[in-house]
């Protein structure tokens, strides 16, 4: 159950820091799209990533409190 739950706590750390780096380019992208520039089909497509990522890290989270032993 252990090694389970060390497996889960990692894909979550891998989840957080790409969430993070897609939330610092997303923040890029709309910075740029105030100053008029070309950016709004990849601002698309990081925001559809983010999305993603965040249901991800709330199934990893999800299986993490279910694998925790009842207190």
């Amino acid at each position: 159950m252990e090694k389970v739950k060390s497996v889960l706590e990692r894909r979550l750390e891998v989840v957080r820091r790409r969430k993070e780096a897609v939330l610092r380019e997303e923040a890029r992208l709309i910075r740029l799209a105030r100053q008029k520039r070309d950016v709004a089909m990849v601002l698309a497509k990081v925001k559809k990533e983010k999305l993603a990522l965040m249901a991800e890290e709330a199934k990893v989270l999800r299986a993490l409190k279910q694998s925790a032993p009842a207190v």
